[in-house]
């Protein structure tokens, strides 16, 4: 959702900044993924089943569609990480095969692969087809979608567009982090094509009204996506038209978590379609002043990416981080005008952590009515640590702003005692 957090992996430049390009992703792994692997194989006539996934059927445990011809069953939360389906009796399982490599625009490879029933769908389905062989049909989807199906990403901050950008190849799976609209649209300008008078193929990201949630499309009327930022959403693939619908066994919003678009199956009016490229940049023009800048990005969004998931962000990166961010996303915004892409991609990443480090500490700290209730005080004690990350960061600062960076305990001293206040008026005064 576009009020949801994002999943991103940080920018990895060479160490002259010389290339950007999304770490433990080459250029020319990107060219290869758009050029082939998500592209579907043409067709001489189009099989409306190719389109759109037939009406689903409900069991216990898993929902099937009928995908160009084979009966695909997605297991329900909690009934397993398998794609499933069952081999009719005659069938060759390349028939299976070569028929999901064409609705999914699955590489020449992908073959579905036999496995033991264990999972709750798994064993329902061999249930209901004494003696048939069960195979899961995890290799047709991208890895970042077989990866992360049915799991919950264990903290807040991971949301929509960060599910299709794992989907897509730009993000890992291991990097999960909150990517807010800025930065989703950003990446989209740079990564994808608009294509709005396309049918949605493979590899496709939608954006539904008007950002407001964004999917990855697997082919055959499936979507793989995340609904929002909050923790209790989890990955799943679902018909497009059934984006905001409520699935079996899925937590659905309190009273007291906010509004949200899911609670009443909210329907889509409006989708707009992106289209890989297999676009690589080089970092650009930009000033010493600007590298820096990124330098100092990269290191938050590492130390993000390492301390939220493990439910340490407030812990390690202090609720100061959080103002911080608030104060580089105003003193910064000339980053957003930039002509260079990379660094406006940059600027945008620092708007998408400030909300991360928002999330974090709301769940980490602040999620119980008596947390609540105390909430100044229990921010305060996670104000400003003083450890390796915060003498870094305002030590790299410090540098930006022209200040000495011996003056980092001074700095330290000065935000610890303006609580809430904002840090990076003492880091350009130097703690004077």
């Amino acid at each position: 959702m576009r009020k949801a957090l994002f999943i991103f992996l940080p920018f990895a430049l060479c160490a002259n900044l010389a290339a950007f390009e999304l770490q433990g992703l080459s250029a020319a792994r990107i060219a290869e993924t758009a050029a082939t692997a998500r592209i579907p194989f043409p067709l001489a006539v189009k099989s409306p089943e190719r389109q759109e996934a037939s009406p689903e059927r409900q069991t216990a445990s898993f929902a099937v569609y009928k995908v160009n011809g084979v009966d695909v069953a997605v297991p329900h939360i909690g009934g397993g990480n398998n794609l499933l389906a069952v081999l009719p009796p005659g069938t060759a399982p390349e028939t299976i095969s070569t028929k999901l490599r064409a609705a999914f625009g699955a590489a020449a490879g992908a073959k579905a692969a036999a496995i033991k029933p264990q999972s709750g769908a798994e064993l329902e389905l061999a249930d209901q087809n004494p003696g048939a062989v069960i195979f899961s049909l995890n290799a047709f989807l991208p890895a970042g979608a077989a990866a992360l199906f049915n799991r919950e990403p264990n903290f807040a901050g991971p949301n929509c567009f960060n599910a299709a950008f794992t989907a897509a190849g730009l993000m890992a799976v291991n990097k999960l982090r909150h990517v807010g609209n800025p930065e989703a649209d950003q990446l989209l300008s740079m990564y994808f094509k608009s294509v709005p008078s396309s049918p949605p193929q493979p590899g496709d990201i939608l954006v539904l009204n008007d950002g407001d949630h964004g999917v990855y499309y697997l082919g055959g009327g499936l979507i793989f996506h995340k609904k929002s930022y909050l923790k209790q959403h989890i990955y799943r693939i679902t018909l497009l038209e059934k984006a905001y619908a409520p699935e079996p066994n899925e937590w659905k919003p309190g009273p007291f978590d906010g509004g949200s678009v899911f609670n009443d199956s909210g329907t889509i009016h409006k989708k707009a379609a992106w289209r890989p490229t297999g676009a690589h940049y080089d970092f650009g023009p930009a000033s010493a002043d600007e590298q820096a800048k990124v330098n100092a990005a990269i290191f938050i969004t590492e130390q993000a990416e390492k301390s939220a998931p493990n439910w340490a962000l407030a812990r390690t990166m202090g609720y100061f981080t959080e103002r911080l961010l608030e104060n580089l996303v105003s003193d910064w915004s000339a980053m957003a005008r930039s002509p260079n892409p990379v660094l406006r991609a940059y600027y945008h990443q620092l708007e998408s952590l400030r909300d991360q480090a928002n999330q974090s500490i709301e769940v980490e700290l602040l999620s119980s009515a008596h947390a609540q209730s105390n909430a100044n005080e229990i921010l305060k004690n996670v104000w400003l640590p003083r450890n390796d990350y915060s003498r870094g960061l305002i030590g790299q600062l410090l540098k930006i702003y022209g200040r000495d960076q011996a003056a980092a305990e001074k700095v330290m001293d000065a935000i610890d005692k303006d609580y809430d206040g904002q840090p990076l008026r003492h880091i350009k005064s130097g703690g004077l």
